[in-house]
């Protein structure tokens, strides 16, 4: 859009050359998805030259692992800003929705960073990032069980129920309901009939 090129020119003139084209990618993502993205749309937002993402990050790869590893960073303070109770199930209930919460809030970035197509899983920092975000999810997970059996399973479920609604079959399945009213008042009925609240608690005492 041109009403942002003006910021951005204005971001490459103060040396932030690097920051305003990770912005201008993760944009396109919002606005398009992953199908609308390009170097040259990414330059074009910009409002600089056509050479300037490859210069900067050597291909699309390197600039698309920049949004997966601000993905990362965004996915890790929705999941770790959930308080851990006594109860491993109500924990759990709270940190799925946290987890598809954010996939509905950023739909562009929470595709990215599952594309090992389309970012450098071999960069160091990915993996550092990853980690960082997900291991209290984990931690969550294991304490109903434990093992990576169970840690495998209940985050195929979550994040499974976080693409499908992204992909709109909550209106299929659920009388027409938009993505944001299944969230906010279906999901979290299905979420404690999934992982029950131990002995004292009540699906009130999280909300």
């Amino acid at each position: 859009m041109e009403n942002e090129r003006p910021a951005a020119k204005a971001a490459y003139h103060h040396g932030n050359l690097k920051a305003a084209l990770i912005e201008a990618a993760d944009m396109i993502l919002r606005d398009h998805g992953i199908e609308g993205f390009s170097l040259r749309e990414a330059a074009r937002r910009a409002g600089v030259s056509i050479g300037a993402p490859a210069h900067h990050f050597g291909s699309a790869t390197g600039l698309l692992t920049e949004v997966a590893l601000l993905g990362y960073e965004s996915l890790g303070q929705a999941l770790n800003a959930v308080p851990p109770t006594e109860d491993p199930a109500a924990d759990l209930q709270q940190l799925a929705l946290a987890y598809v919460n954010f996939a509905l809030a950023h739909p562009g970035r929470f595709r990215l960073m599952f594309r090992p197509d389309l970012v450098n899983r071999d960069d160091p920092r990915y993996s550092l990032a990853s980690t960082a975000a997900l291991t209290g999810f984990a931690t969550a997970i294991g304490r109903r069980k434990g093992g990576m059996a169970e840690i495998f399973m209940v985050w195929s479920s979550i994040h499974g129920m976080a693409n499908l609604i992204l992909d709109g079959k909550a209106k299929y399945l659920f009388n027409g309901a938009t993505p944001e009213d299944f969230v906010a008042n279906l999901l979290p009925d299905l979420l404690s009939q999934a992982w029950p609240f131990g002995a004292g608690h009540s699906p009130q005492d999280c909300v």
